[in-house]
């Protein structure tokens, strides 16, 4: 995964979060809250995940 990628997820993923942060302001609600953490908590991974340029090169047998 390349860094642009890695960090157009991640805006998107906390786009989401602040989406569910809105439905839970406006409907006065704290259910949302819960699934708010599920996009927060897929951040490091998406972040962690080793791109192309990162896989070590391999050595003729």
């Amino acid at each position: 995964m390349s860094g642009t990628t890695k960090l157009v997820l991640t805006a998107i993923l906390f786009g989401v979060a602040l989406v569910l942060l809105a439905v839970a302001a406006a409907t006065k609600s704290a259910i949302p809250l819960f699934g708010m953490w599920v996009p927060l908590l897929t951040v490091p991974w998406v972040l962690a995940r080793p791109g192309p340029e990162d896989t070590p090169p391999t050595s003729p047998s």
